[in-house]
This record gives structure tokens, sequence and C-alpha cells, in this order.
């Protein structure tokens, strides 16, 4: 082979994790806003309070500044909002369109591309980091959700970021500060981690200490109170809702207490925890539960031939970890087993749906890095030709898929999801107002599977106005409320209408007001103005 070729060759491989990196990015940027169409109810929810939030201090329920969001009654995290910030910065306090809206994800995202890049090489090698960044940026679970401005899809990347640093902790105890802060952040993405994080660091930390890699000294525990005060405040919210404390307000901050109380939720009993657990399995094994927008037939989670490079890369790493156990050395296989061991805590704590058991995620990902390495480098001990060939025919394979995957995502789950995002409400509620203000009218009616959340978004309802004018139906569940001069129902009463109303309606309901009403379609939803 001619030295000019070979030096071609050697600076595409150097430069081969970039290349990989920016085909990720690529991914979950394309068509951001129109893919998936709309807005969800939960991603609407968080938007807005965020919006509050940025503007009057405030929150749809009137806490000011909490560290936990009120939204449906048992509120949300709050991270995904202050990632908002510099976006609402951008947009002078104004809505940001849904591009911008989903950008902290994508980001977040892009950075755990990386990050997941950096920490195999270091825990193991560059071949294996390689294998684990590719299959993480062609994973259908991690393009779909880093196209999706949701809280909890935050955690897998916050888990990610503070492991990387504390492995970097580990030679030098500097890094412990970022691990804590990251680790402390994750906690302000998900409650359902919380008891997930101080399960992981505890059983990292023991495992240290015993080989002596970890010392306490002015750095760890500078880390440890550091993680302490960014998780006090949640601990104190934990309290508050348990009814062991009041709800704490300050000018700077609330402990809210919330309507609803998600606590219950957690299994207690092992009869619980084992149904939870058998219905996390049935969710990785069959990758198709959950609603039809959470998972994108038939490439579920990891594609088919992922999940069996999972199996064979799980059971490899159980194999060397009991080996090393033995010997009594020190492994950087264990690493991946506390983040598993953490994932499957989640697993047994809820009735799960996909995005609850996310933690889960990227250690089954680094687990089928791990299956494929173990293959190519066995074939290629057995016989090196094979092991030459395989390799390369693996990846021919994934990005087969890929190709597929890319296609319906575009084309048949954006029309499925576009129908759960509300594709066009946003078109109607602009349309409505316009309206409103050329036909003198001020009262809006919304049919009520529009959700109440958009309706904020969209008007761009500051939460003063909303918590001044609001009526509730169930609470926090609005029956109307006002946004400037208008008037919004967040319902259709269809057994009374008015041509003092403009209505906007699902495109099923069309025919009910044919006879008396203009009815401009905007996707599946209508704005019906009075003819008179």
């Amino acid at each position: 082979m001619p030295v000019k070729f070979q030096k071609i060759i050697s600076s595409s491989i150097r430069f081969l994790p970039f290349f990989i990196l920016l085909a990720g990015m690529l991914l979950r940027l394309v068509f951001l806003e129109s893919v998936p169409g709309g807005i969800h109810q939960d991603e609407a929810i968080v938007a807005w309070n965020a919006f509050a939030v940025f503007n009057e201090g405030i929150d749809s329920a009137g806490h000011r500044y909490p560290v936990y969001m009120a939204d449906w009654g048992d509120g949300h995290s709050p991270l995904y909002g202050w990632l908002l910030t510099p976006v609402y910065i951008l947009t002078g306090g104004h809505v940001a369109p849904a591009f911008m809206s989903r950008l902290p994800q994508v980001i977040v995202s892009v950075f755990t591309l990386w990050t997941v890049y950096l920490l195999m090489k270091r825990l193991f090698h560059r071949k294996l980091a390689l294998w684990s960044l590719f299959l993480l940026a062609i994973c259908p679970w991690h393009i779909m959700m880093s196209r999706w401005g949701l809280d909890v899809n935050l955690a897998p990347g916050f888990l990610m970021f503070g492991l990387y640093f504390f492995i970097r902790g580990l030679e030098n105890n500097r890094f412990l500060l970022l691990s804590a802060l990251f680790y402390g952040l994750s906690l302000y993405s998900y409650a359902l981690i919380w008891p997930v994080v101080p399960f992981i660091l505890f059983i990292q930390i023991i495992y240290c200490l015993y080989f002596k890699k970890l010392k306490i000294n002015s750095w760890s525990l500078l880390s440890s109170l550091l993680l302490f005060l960014l998780a006090l405040p949640l601990i104190l919210f934990v309290l508050v809702n348990a009814d062991i404390i009041p709800e704490i307000s300050l000018p700077f901050i609330t402990i809210p207490r919330m309507s609803g109380y998600r606590g219950s939720e957690i299994a207690l009993s092992l009869p619980q925890m084992w149904a939870n657990f058998r219905n996390a399995l049935s969710i990785l094994w069959h990758q198709n539960q959950g609603a039809p927008y959470d998972i994108l037939l038939p490439w579920g989670l990891f594609y088919d031939i992922g999940r069996i490079f999972m199996v064979i890369g799980t059971i490899a790493l159980t194999v060397r970890l009991l080996s090393e156990f033995r010997k009594k050395a020190f492994s950087s296989i264990y690493f991946l087993f506390t983040q598993l061991a953490g994932g499957a805590l989640s697993c047994i704590l809820v009735t799960a749906s996909p995005h609850q058991i996310n933690a889960l995620y990227i250690p089954l990902v680094l687990s089928q890095a791990y299956g494929i390495w173990f293959v190519t480098n066995y074939l290629y001990q057995k016989r090196e030709t094979i092991g030459r060939l395989v390799p390369p025919l693996i990846v021919a394979v994934y990005l087969i898929c890929l190709f597929f995957f890319q296609r319906d995502y575009y084309t048949r789950y954006r029309e499925i999801a576009s129908a759960y995002f509300a594709e066009g409400l946003e078109e109607c509620v602009d349309f409505a107002r316009e309206q409103c203000t050329e036909k003198g009218l001020s009262v809006i009616s919304v049919e009520k599977a529009a959700q109440w959340p958009r309706l904020l978004l969209y008007t761009e309802t500051l939460p003063s106005e909303y918590l001044s004018s609001v009526v509730y139906d169930v609470p926090p569940a609005p029956a109307s409320f006002k946004s400037g001069d208008l008037h919004i129902n967040t319902r259709i009463n269809y057994e009374a209408l008015t041509q003092n109303n403009i209505y906007i309606l699902y495109f099923t309901e069309m025919p009910l007001f044919e006879k008396d009403f203009i009815l401009t379609r905007f996707y599946d939803w209508c704005v019906a103005v009075p003819k008179n």
C-alpha cells in the first residue's frame, strides 16, 4: 500500500470520533422543529413554566422560584426550565419556537455522546470507545429522546457527566467537584433517580475506598458538601410533601407542597418490586410498550441486532468482573455495573413506562458495545481474516437499520407523533386570535383534547394574568382563563354553540359547525369562525 494512501487512512481513523459525533449531531438537529410536529403536552407545561418563571418568577401555582414546578398537580423537575433560560434571553422573554425549546435537550445529548466516548476510552481503550460512540449516536431511543424537550430526558446525560468526572477525580481529586455538581444537578432532572444517585455513589465510593483509589481529603469533603447542598432543597421538598414540615416560601426559593404527591407510587413490597422488574424486562424484550410515540417499531429502543450484542456483552462483562473479583483486582468494569445496577433499581421502584427507566439505557448501549468488541476480538484471535471482516459487516448492518429507521421516523412516525403532539394547534391559536381582533370577538373555546398547557404556551399568557383570572375545573386543570383581552375556555359545550365564540376543534367534530361557521383547517385541527 502506498505511503500516501496509508497516511490518508491513518488521518481518517484519527478523526473518526469527530465524524461520528457530527453525524450524531445532524441526526438530532435536522427538521428538529417539525419532527415531531407540534408540542407534546408535557413538553408544553415545561416550556410554559420556564417562560413564567423567567418573566415573573412564579410557576402555574404561584410558587416563587420553586425547586419543583407545578403542572398537573404532582409537578415536574426544574432543570430543563433552567436550561431554557438562555433561550428566553435570546427571544426577549417570548415563547421560543419548537426548535429553540428543544435545543437544550439536543445540546445535552450531543455532549453525552462525547462524554461516553471519553469515558469508555479512559475506562478501557479507544476501540471500545469508538463502538460506544457509534452505537449511541445511531441508537433509536437516544435519537428520539434528543428531539423532545422533556425534563426526564436529561437524566441519562447528567448521570454520564457525573460518572465521567468521578473517574477523572480518582486521578485528580479536583474533578470530584464537577462530579458532585453534575450528580447534584441530575437530581433536578427526574424524581425517579433520587434514590438511584445515592445508591450509585455509595457503591462506587465504597469500592474505590477499598482499593485506595479514593482518599478522604479536602477535595472529597468539599465535593460531598457541594452534593449535599444541591440535594438539600429536594430533601426538604420530600419532607414538606410527606407532611413532616410545612411549606417553605422565601423571596428567592420555594419548597412547595404539591396538590398531588407521587411518593406513594414507589414500590415498597417485594411482590410489587418483582412485578415492576418483570414489567421492565418486558419493555426491554418486546420494545413495543408505551405510547405510540415512545417507540418506533420494528426498530425498538436499540434495534434487534443491538439486543443480541447486549446479552453477549452483559454476560462477558459479568464473567470478567467475577474473575477480577476473585483476583481482588481493581476493575474498570465495575463502574459499568454500577450504572446497570442503578438502572435496575429504577426498574423495581415503579411500574415502568419506557421513559421512566431511561437511566438504564446508556449502560445497556455500553454493554452492547462491549459485546461487539468481545465477539470481534474473539474472532480475530481465532482467525485473523474473519476478525478483520466482521467489524465492517456489523457496521454495515447497523447503518442499514439506521437508514430504514430514519425513513420511518420522518414519515410514519411523524404522522403518528404529530397527532399526539397536536400539530396545527399553534397555527389555530394564532389564527383564532387574529379573527377575534377582526370580528370584534373576545372568547375562544377550545376542544379539551388540546390540553391547557399548550393554550397557555401559545397565547404567551403570563402567570400573573393566568392566576388572577383562572376558573378551575378539577384543580389544577383550568376550565377557563384570560390572556390579555381574550377569554379562553379550555373545553367546548357542543350542546350550546354560539355565534359569540370562535372555536378550535379537532377535525372529527367539523360537521357540527359546517352550517353556521366558516371552517379553516390546520393539519388535524380546525378554527370555526361565526358566519354572522
